[in-house]
């Protein structure tokens, strides 16, 4: 039931915040949805755990485009189970954070994913800023007059 949780959170919040660009970017091929990308988060978290006798993903996001820190990103949710045998093991959650300029990957636990974009400023929210004496002058009306 929590994974569910982090799952409709993370949705909402990737929905939500900042696109990572005006225009579609093309996911990279080691991404892509179905068998690329499963085989990609599989060997990620293989390695990150350093090997782990038993390791299954259960359920994975495809990987949606954002922007994280200013950066342009691809984000997965990832809930697996890992421990010595089917029997003895433990049903995690990471986000996985993957950077196609540098075609490197880094994980991020779903709590601190959240707490970040919380952080970020998006251009929805509006300003308090008053206008400067130029902004203020250089106003017009429809036909062209100043005001």
């Amino acid at each position: 039931m929590k994974i569910l949780f982090a799952l409709l959170l993370f949705s909402s919040m990737a929905f939500a915040g900042q696109p990572a660009s005006k225009e579609k970017e093309k996911k990279p091929a080691a991404i892509q949805d179905g068998s690329a990308a499963k085989s990609y988060i599989h060997k990620a978290l293989y390695e990150y755990l350093e090997k782990p006798p038993y390791l299954a993903v259960e359920l994975a996001t495809p990987f949606l485009a954002k922007q994280v820190a200013g950066k342009n990103v691809w984000l997965s949710l990832v809930e697996f189970s890992c421990g010595t045998d089917h029997m003895n093991c433990v049903v995690c959650a990471t986000v996985i954070i993957y950077d196609p300029a540098t075609k490197q990957h880094r994980f991020m636990n779903p709590d601190e994913f959240g707490s970040t974009v919380k952080k970020e400023p998006t251009n929805k929210e509006p300003t308090n800023k008053e206008p400067t004496d130029k902004e203020a002058t250089d106003k017009v009306t429809v036909d062209g007059d100043a005001i």
